[in-house]
C-alpha cells in the first residue's frame, strides 16, 4: 500500500454546534472572518455591522449590514474493526494497513485543528481501545500506533452493536475502517444507531482474499459474511467462486451503504489521500 500525501481534505453540510472556530468553510452566517456579502437589518439584526454606504446605494432604502461565513469546526471519530479477519495479509494485514489509513485521517484533521478520538471494536468493546474526542491526538495516536502489531483473537463482531454507546452526543464524522466481513443486517442494524452521524465507512480488503489466488493449492479464506475462516482445497473452478461470491458481496455493500446515507470508500491495493479528497467532493458538497 503507498501513499502519495500524508492528508485529505474533507468537509461536511451540517451546521456545526461546537465552540471551537475550527478551519472548515461553512455555511453559517454571522460573526464570522469571510465576507459573505450584504443583507437588511431586518434579517441580520446586528447594528455593529451596518454597512454605511450601500445603505445609501440600497434602492430600496433599507438598512444593509456586512454578513459573514462563520469558520466551524468537525469532530472526527475513526472505529476501526479489530476482528480476527482483520490479522489476514501476505506482505501486511488488514491492521497494519488500518494503522497507516487512520494516521492519514489523524493527520489531516491535526491539520484542521478539529478534535479526533478513536474506536477499537471487536466482539466487546474493551475500554483500553477507546480514546475519547479530544483536540489533543496523543491517545488516538498511541492507540494507531498499537493496531500493526495487534493480534486479534477472536472472530466475533457484536461490538458493532454498541459502538454508538460510545459516540459523541453531538453530530461527529465517523471513519468506520474494517473489511465488513459480517452479515448485512448487523452492518444495518449498527449503522441505523450510528444516524445521528456521518459515517464513511472505508472497507478495506486485500487482493490475496479474493482476487491474487493460485489456480490450484490449499487454502485458508474469510467468509464475507460471517467472517469465520475455513480451509479447502482450491481448484480453478473454486477460485472464480470465490472472485464472483466477492463481486456481489461489492455490490451488496455499496447498494446498502447508499440506502444508509453512508457511502462506501473501497480500499485495495493502496490508500490514496486525494480519492479521499475526491470522495468528499462528490458526496458532501461544501
Amino acid at each position: 500500500m503507498e501513499f502519495f500525501q500524508d492528508t485529505f481534505d474533507y468537509h461536511i453540510n451540517w451546521k456545526s454546534t461546537g465552540h471551537h472556530p475550527g478551519q472548515h468553510k461553512s455555511a453559517q452566517r454571522g460573526m464570522g472572518i469571510e465576507f459573505a456579502g450584504h443583507a437588511t437589518l431586518l434579517d441580520y439584526p446586528d447594528p455593529r455591522r451596518i454597512d454605511i454606504r450601500q445603505t445609501i446605494r440600497d434602492p430600496f432604502e433599507q438598512i444593509q449590514v456586512r454578513i459573514f461565513n462563520q469558520r466551524s469546526a468537525t469532530p472526527v471519530m475513526i472505529i476501526t474493526d479489530l476482528s480476527a479477519s482483520m490479522n489476514f495479509g501476505s506482505q501486511k494485514t488488514k491492521l497494519e494497513y488500518a494503522s497507516e489509513i487512520a494516521s492519514v485521517i489523524t493527520n489531516s484533521v491535526t491539520a484542521k485543528s478539529d478534535a479526533i478520538g478513536f474506536i477499537g471494536i471487536e466482539d466487546v468493546i474493551d475500554p483500553e481501545w477507546v480514546a475519547r474526542l479530544s483536540y489533543k491526538p496523543y491517545r488516538t495516536e498511541h492507540l494507531i500506533d498499537r493496531l500493526s502489531n495487534y493480534q486479534a483473537k477472536k472472530c466475533g463482531h457484536n461490538g458493532i452493536k454498541s459502538v454508538y454507546q460510545f459516540l459523541p452526543r453531538d453530530k461527529t464524522l465517523v471513519f468506520f475502517i474494517s473489511d465488513f466481513h459480517m452479515p448485512i443486517e448487523d452492518i444495518k442494524e449498527s449503522f441505523s444507531l450510528l444516524s445521528r452521524h456521518q459515517v464513511v465507512p472505508i472497507v478495506l480488503w486485500n487482493k490475496s482474499e479474493y482476487d491474487n489466488l493460485p489456480n490450484f493449492g490449499i487454502l485458508t479464506v474469510n467468509d464475507p459474511e460471517s467472517g469465520k475462516e475455513s480451509t479447502m482445497l482450491l481448484r480453478k473452478n473454486m477460485k472464480k467462486r470465490i472472485q464472483e461470491n466477492f463481486n456481489e458481496r461489492k455490490k451488496l455493500l455499496e447498494k446498502n451503504f447508499i440506502e444508509l446515507n453512508a457511502p462506501a470508500f473501497f480500499v485495495g491495493e493502496r490508500f490514496d489521500p486525494l480519492q479521499m479528497t475526491e470522495y468528499f467532493n462528490e458526496y458532501f458538497h461544501a
